[in-house]
């Protein structure tokens, strides 16, 4: 088959008469979009149908995982253990936006957080969304290491659609950062051994002036298929990046969260998509 998009999205917010409908709507134009960018069908799934023997019997050629509005504390861990499974064997390409982003960080053990409350005289761009909460929401600027394949034939500082106030606070063991914002430092991961992506930002969400996302898009899939390699310099640099991006960390204790992945429990605080 052609490729899968899993749809993360809570079932409060699928079943709900107005916002329910915003979601399908959502969907269809991010399935068009991916279709377009990968060149291949795509077909949605809801997370709670995945299994990883159901994946693996499907044989897609790379996976897209959805952001959700949800709160994470919303969920329920057992109708997310089989993404999660799906997340760590990885047999194929993946890439996970926002919450899925987050989830793939979560899945290998690492910590996350909220950006953090909006201070007093702070503009806040949407009250309508996490009242109360700092939040990045529109079109912003983020910096990118220029070595990911999914940067290429980009600036280094990319336009990109973010819609967030939960984001990952530490890396991922076997991972490593390569993009940033003033809000949220890990804006993109990278798995070292296989194409395993996450990306806190939406590129499916572009428009006629904001086009960075779509090739974000089509680079991850062209990445999925072979058309361009992982590269090898990374692995070859990737203790001088871990370093690096540490440093970024004040709090020690969030650091040896990277080192301490979780093989079988994943707990969901409260936090949104």
């Amino acid at each position: 088959m052609g490729i899968v998009y899993v749809d993360l999205e809570h079932g409060r917010i699928v079943q709900d008469p107005v916002a329910g409908a915003s979601h399908r709507t959502r969907l269809d134009t991010a399935r068009t979009r991916l279709e377009a960018a990968a060149g291949e069908t795509c077909d949605i799934i809801r997370f709670e149908e995945v299994t990883l023997d159901r994946i693996r019997s499907l044989t897609p050629s790379a996976m897209v995982i959805s952001g959700s509005t949800a709160d994470w504390s919303e969920y329920d861990i057992a109708g997310l253990a089989g993404l999660i499974d799906t997340i760590r064997a990885a047999p194929m390409p993946i890439l996970g936006i926002c919450g899925g982003h987050q989830l793939i960080g979560r899945a290998h053990g690492t910590t996350w957080g909220p950006i953090g409350r909006v201070r007093e005289g702070d503009f806040d761009p949407d009250p309508r969304f996490a009242p109360g909460m700092h939040k990045q929401r529109g079109f912003h600027q983020i910096d990118v290491d220029g070595c990911n394949p999914l940067f290429r034939k980009l600036g280094e500082v990319p336009v990109v659609f973010q819609s967030h106030y939960w984001h990952l606070t530490s890396i991922p063991a076997g991972f490593i950062a390569c993009a940033s914002s003033i809000d949220s430092p890990i804006q993109a991961i990278m798995r070292l051994d296989r194409p395993i992506f996450g990306v806190q930002f939406h590129p499916e969400r572009f428009d006629h002036d904001h086009q960075d996302g779509e090739t974000v898009l089509r680079n991850f899939f062209a990445t999925a298929r072979g058309d361009a390699p992982l590269l090898s310099e990374l692995e070859l640099q990737a203790e001088e990046r871990l370093i690096a991006v540490d440093a970024v960390f004040s709090d020690q204790s969030l650091i040896a969260g990277i080192h301490n992945a979780q093989e079988h429990e994943v707990q969901l605080p409260t936090g949104h998509v």
